[in-house]
């Protein structure tokens, strides 16, 4: 969604990179999971974000 939002779209040099993680979380999720997180993550404020990263016991898009 940053990418899409400024224009910027992915390196082909980091697809590899992209494609490999994707298929981790999938593994880890399932498809069903990944894809409701994904979404959930796609939709989520920048700020909702970076607060995610800093407090790793939150959750995106969670109630407080």
């Amino acid at each position: 969604a940053a990418r899409e939002g400024v224009g910027r779209p992915l390196p082909p040099a980091e697809r590899g990179d992209v494609d490999r993680i994707t298929a981790a979380a999938c593994r880890a999720l399932g498809e069903a999971g990944f894809a409701a997180e994904f979404a959930r993550g796609t939709a989520a404020a920048p700020d909702e974000l970076v607060t995610a990263i800093e407090q790793p016991t939150g959750s995106v898009g969670a109630a407080p």
